[in-house]
């Protein structure tokens, strides 16, 4: 495997002289004349970043040998990942959770992680979880997971018998197995999914009315009998109840789409018969579905996620939270042919995107995977190589908005800024993480103006850099970078991320 490259931060020292009176700024729509760069409005209202925008999935085919390496855990603590969806995509479907868990049959491999390897990652690397229970489970089945990660130890509540007449115990029966692993306390996994996509399911699980070229393991693609049921299987209203029995304090989301009326009104079905029975609602969204040209995956996200984010909201009541819990720059695998998923477009294409779902208000994503693996066609979904370690550039994207701030801050784009866009953050002590992205061959120079915060006392950066977007990894490098007390003056390099740390003097 690579190892993590160190960052080299140079610090460029203002005059530090306040001759701004904050009290008495007036914030206009334009930059200064004078720079025709970026203003970030600093004594704007800002949008908070919620923690659970920066997540991931981790499959649980990747196996448990390998997330409990040392390189694995590693890389997962510095990605800047805040959460971890499982136990994976499709795989949700037919994992089968307490046959991986006892070594039985049923369990969707051998070599699968189960639930209690999970278990152990979440705690050894503090990160919050998010789990996907297949909607073919009773209630009972589903109940007695979140018993297993949340339950305590001698709560002798019972979950009871289900519809197949499978007693599943009490509350303690699968408390005390997780700590028969090693895990004595309750995980307290709060986000849960029932389904995986289930509006693709296949007509040879599902029925005919599912679209020929389904793809989940469901019994069912009606919306309607997803949430209520029917005489064989248990809907998402008897398994969220179910859940909620057990642990009233978790959130459990719906499977939707953006588009109410598509697959076959798969959201207006879920929507009207859950009667807002739910705490958010969750869509997938891949940006392609094949491999893009370079400047188009740099634009895309702002082309994309503001239309689809507009029609997500617009069928669904009140202030349900919307949930992306997966996300990529490619769909399909097979039609990734030229592997833009491994190269640096998908990390401009991340990076834009984080901040774009951010300014949204979205309130949780889950990129598309952690780690994947090479799939037939060359590409990858991962942001590591799960068979080296290495890191893909999307990698450095994640990463960035790690070590970003968590306020989002105003900015105005000037007409002087070329094919750079500019995130601006606060952190919670004052100072400023700015990320810009530069997608084009050419250097270039930008200027960027505080409004109303005071003077520009210092700044520390350093960039990823690349030859083009097709590039497969970045250099890390210290861009030119000037400091006088109202603005600063950064070169972006070629197809670059930009991270820039900003001291304003009050």
């Amino acid at each position: 495997m690579s190892s993590p490259a160190t960052p080299v931060v140079e610090t460029v020292e203002g005059t530090g002289d306040d001759t701004v009176d904050p009290d008495v700024v007036t914030t206009t729509a334009d930059p200064p004349d004078v720079f025709g760069g970026y203003t970030v409005h600093a004594d704007e209202p800002t949008i908070r970043i919620d923690d659970r925008l920066l997540g991931t999935n981790i499959p649980a085919w990747l196996g448990p040998d390998l997330i409990e390496q040392d390189w694995f855990r590693e890389a997962l603590s510095s990605s800047g990942v805040t959460s971890v969806r499982m136990p994976g995509g499709s795989w949700s479907s037919v994992y089968g959770w307490s046959s991986c868990e006892l070594g039985v049959d049923g369990c969707i491999w051998d070599g699968a992680i189960r639930p209690s390897d999970y278990g152990r990652l979440l705690v050894d690397t503090g990160l919050d979880g998010m789990w996907t229970v297949s909607v073919n489970e009773t209630a009972q089945s589903a109940a007695a997971l979140v018993a297993f990660f949340n339950g305590a130890v001698g709560d002798d509540r019972e979950i009871g018998v289900d519809r197949n007449g499978v007693d599943w115990g009490t509350v303690d029966t699968w408390a005390a197995l997780r700590a028969q692993r090693g895990l004595a306390e309750p995980i307290g996994i709060g986000a849960w999914e029932i389904g995986n996509e289930v509006w693709g399911g296949r007509p040879d699980t599902g029925g005919s009315s599912c679209a020929s070229f389904g793809w989940e393991e469901v019994w069912t693609c009606n919306g309607t009998e997803y949430v209520t049921g029917d005489a064989e299987h248990d809907g998402f209203v008897d398994i969220r109840a179910a859940m909620i029995a057990i642990d009233p304090t978790i959130d459990v989301g719906i499977v939707g789409v953006p588009d109410p009326s598509a697959w076959s009104d798969w959201g207006s079905q879920v929507i009207a018969a859950a009667a807002g029975g739910y705490d958010f609602y969750i869509i997938h969204e891949y940006a392609f579905g094949e491999t893009p040209a370079a400047d188009a995956a740099a634009r895309r996200s702002r082309e994309l996620w503001p239309g689809v984010v507009e029609l997500t909201r617009r069928s669904l009541p009140g202030d349900v939270p919307i949930a992306l819990t997966e996300f990529n720059l490619v769909s399909f695998e097979a039609g990734d042919t030229g592997a833009a998923m491994t190269q640096v477009m998908n990390a401009i294409f991340l990076t834009e995107s984080i901040g774009d779902l951010a300014s949204l208000g979205v309130e949780m994503a889950n990129h598309w995977n952690f780690a994947n693996g090479v799939t037939e066609s060359g590409t990858d979904y991962g942001l590591v190589d799960q068979a080296t370690g290495d890191r893909y550039p999307t990698f450095a994207a994640m990463a960035a908005w790690g070590r970003a701030g968590r306020e989002l801050v105003e900015v105005t784009h000037g007409s002087e800024i070329g094919a750079s866009r500019l995130h601006a953050t606060r952190r919670d002590d004052g100072s400023y993480a700015l990320i810009v992205v530069h997608a084009s061959d050419e250097e270039q120079s930008v200027d960027i103006a505080f409004d109303g915060g005071g003077a520009v006392a210092a700044a520390n950066a350093v960039a990823n850099v690349a030859d083009s977007g097709e590039a497969t990894a970045f250099d890390q490098v210290v861009p030119e970078i000037a400091v006088s007390e109202d603005h600063l003056t950064v070169t972006l390099g070629p197809w670059s991320i930009t991270e820039i740390e900003v001291e304003i003097d009050d």
